[in-house]
């Protein structure tokens, strides 16, 4: 007999094994609850036991919420998962792993290529899919398709194209033109110290000391919390003497955790809206918030700071990264050097 009464709740359930076709001489256990009477459970089970189970693996986005899970990924990283997957591989993120073909990916590949993103946003839709699918290939022993899947290069415009900066005179004329005190504190922490928006909505006041922020945590929105730095490492950034002493005087004069915001974290909605209001009321260019970085490190490297110091304030993963992204003012760095070594050995020589 296969049919049980739940005694806690006076209804019915059907337990009951059936082959699975995907492993030879392996059981799979069926169970099916929520029946009001024994009657009910016993026809369902009639109709269902002799139905072959299902040989399809688990879709893609099932197979990702294991990955997922098996690599630990924070509640931010599996939200941007989901957004990549969403927006550019929505045509497959549903079907069964074994079903998505080599051919598919190819297609989908050079059809990805087509779209209005930039090449790096694809490529991060590319890792994100390797990623998933050599998962699938270790645990459901299916091909693993995922080398062919090569990353895009970028364009020549993009290429040839710099980051959006401000000068210190553009920030100055900014900043002027934002009014509330918490945000005006907040984009100056952005523009002179080069941290992650992220990292400054999260950071604590306990973290504000000796004239360094410790920077520990990020966060995006407040119903998250706090979480991990993007390169789950902290580091140390060391503020501007006048920087430091007003952070420090207005986070003492505040209630809560939170430098900037106090009992609550700032919204990015509400930064953005501060952001854009004081762009346009100053009439400089407008960039993105996350410009400000690029114009903090854009300042240190045209003001001759070594390239590893600047590496380490940004808290980049490597000096590579630094080096990929700021190469276009190493260039002018090098013309520097070649001067100072000619003003060198002309006084030398003389």
């Amino acid at each position: 007999m296969t049919v049980f009464r739940d005694e806690a709740n006076g209804s019915y359930f059907v337990s009951f094994y059936l082959k699975d076709p995907d492993r030879k001489g392996k059981y799979r256990h069926i169970t099916k609850r929520g029946f009001s009477t024994k009657k009910e459970a016993a026809r369902w089970e009639r109709d269902n036991a002799d139905k072959p189970l299902s040989t399809d693996k688990p879709s893609f986005i099932d197979i990702c919420k294991r990955w997922e899970v098996s690599i630990q990924a924070s509640a931010g990283t599996i939200r941007q998962h989901r957004e990549h997957f969403n927006i550019r591989f929505n045509q497959y993120k549903d079907i069964p792993i074994d079903k998505i073909s080599k051919e598919d990916l190819i297609d989908w590949r050079i059809w990805l290529a087509q779209q209005p993103f930039s090449t790096k946003t694809k490529n991060t839709t590319i890792t994100y899919v390797k990623g998933v699918l050599r998962y699938a290939a270790v645990t459901y022993d299916i091909p693993d398709y995922s080398p062919i899947l090569t990353k895009l290069k970028k364009s020549d415009v993009e290429l040839m194209g710099e980051p959006e900066i401000w000068t210190p005179d553009e920030f100055s004329k900014f900043i002027s033109c934002v009014e509330d005190g918490c945000y005006h504190l907040y984009f100056e922490f952005l523009y002179w110290t080069g941290c992650r928006r992220g990292e400054a909505i999260a950071l604590q006041k306990k973290d504000l000391k000796d004239g360094y922020a410790l920077i520990r945590y990020s966060q995006r929105y407040q119903k998250e919390g706090l979480t991990p730095t993007k390169t789950r490492n902290s580091r140390k950034v060391q503020l501007d003497r006048q920087l430091y002493l007003t952070l420090k005087a207005y986070a003492d004069s505040t209630e809560g955790n939170y430098v900037f915001g106090g009992e609550k974290s700032l919204s990015p909605t509400s930064i953005a809206r501060q952001f854009d209001k004081a762009i346009k009321k100053s009439g400089v260019t407008k960039i993105r918030l996350h410009d400000l970085r690029h114009s903090h490190a854009s300042w240190l490297i045209n003001n001759g700071v070594n390239i590893v110091a600047v590496s380490k304030r940004l808290g980049h993963s490597s000096i590579n990264e630094t080096l990929k992204t700021y190469t276009h003012l190493l260039e002018s760095t090098d013309q520097n050097m070649i001067d100072k070594i000619n003003e060198f050995k002309s006084n030398f020589l003389s």
